[in-house]
């Protein structure tokens, strides 16, 4: 499970500190302080999912089932690319902020 799942995510690249802009295909998550807007998204295998952090503190996003699978989204924002069709259920934990966690879900078609 842990190989496969390590097999899902092909990397998290942080682009918010190097203002990188580029065109691509996904989706994108806001993460607030109080949830994930939007709580579930959708994509293609092969595309993106782009974390930003909307909170005013730290996110810790980890994957349910592996501990491998977590990052973190300062000030900036994160993306992840999704290679293996499932569903990816995952937590943010703030911090810097009044302390809070809620959930979200990716599905990859």
């Amino acid at each position: 499970m842990r190989a496969l799942l390590l097999m899902v995510f092909a990397g998290v690249i942080a682009t918010g500190s190097m203002g990188i802009e580029t065109a691509w295909a996904g989706a994108k998550v806001t993460v607030t302080r109080e949830e994930s807007k939007p709580e579930t998204v959708e994509v293609k295998a092969g595309e993106e999912v782009w974390f930003v952090n909307a909170s005013g503190g730290t996110a810790h996003v980890s994957f349910a089932g592996s501990e491998a699978i977590a990052f973190y989204v300062g000030r900036g924002d994160s993306r992840v690319k999704f290679t293996t069709p499932g569903t990816y259920r995952y937590t943010v934990h703030l911090s810097g902020v009044k302390a809070h966690a809620h959930t979200g879900t990716i599905v990859v078609k």
